[in-house]
């Protein structure tokens, strides 16, 4: 099979794809997002009365679950906008609190163990980019980032007009109709192979 190579106007096919011209560029070199050589000696299991139950408190202690023992978290934080389940807290303090949980999450999840989260944009006067704090929050921890899903809500998100007053308006706006799905790996790309619970994999 030929392989393709990184072109100067891209490629049309990745079968076999050769890749490392564009990951020896100087934007990579750093070390930031590289996945760190992890040597496997087991996998703590969840003890049994952790099993199937639900815990009333904040995920930022989960002294219930021991180290690397959690394949896949998944949520969607409290955005912090009045609703009833919501402190109100300072920009500062509403990220620090978002800090403390994806840390404890690293703990908790199994090397090449994935989190994703789940969550929107908000405001005008100032837009916060939630999705940017957020990944940015993550690859301070550690994690490496996998990528973004877009989930298209526009079917679902109502006709009002996004111009202010009636064709006069003075500060139009972007109407957000989608919210960002963001996929983090611990520590790895890959996960080892079924059944393999120690040695050493990248």
């Amino acid at each position: 099979m030929n392989r393709t190579e990184m072109q100067a106007f891209g490629t049309s096919s990745r079968v076999g794809h050769d890749s490392s011209k564009f990951y020896n560029r100087k934007m990579y070199r750093n070390g930031e997002g590289k996945e760190k050589t992890v040597k496997i000696h087991h996998e703590n299991p969840c003890p049994p009365d952790t099993l199937d139950r639900i815990y009333h408190h904040s995920s930022n202690v989960m002294e219930e679950l021991p180290d690397n023992s959690i394949h896949l978290m998944v949520t969607s934080p409290p955005y912090n906008v009045g609703k009833d389940y919501d402190d109100d807290l300072a920009e500062d303090e509403y990220l620090d609190l978002l800090f403390s949980v994806w840390s404890e999450v690293y703990r908790v999840l199994v090397p090449g163990g994935r989190a994703c989260i789940n969550v929107a944009n908000v405001g005008r006067k100032p837009y916060l980019p939630l999705n940017a704090m957020i990944s940015q929050q993550m690859r301070d921890i550690g994690y490496l980032m996998r990528g973004e899903i877009i989930w298209d809500k526009s079917a679902s998100a109502g006709t009002s007009c996004a111009w202010g007053s009636w064709k006069s308006a003075s500060n139009p706006v972007l109407r957000d109709t989608h919210e960002y799905i963001l996929v983090f790996s611990k520590g790895s790309y890959s996960r080892p192979a079924k059944g393999k619970q120690s040695g050493l994999y990248t």
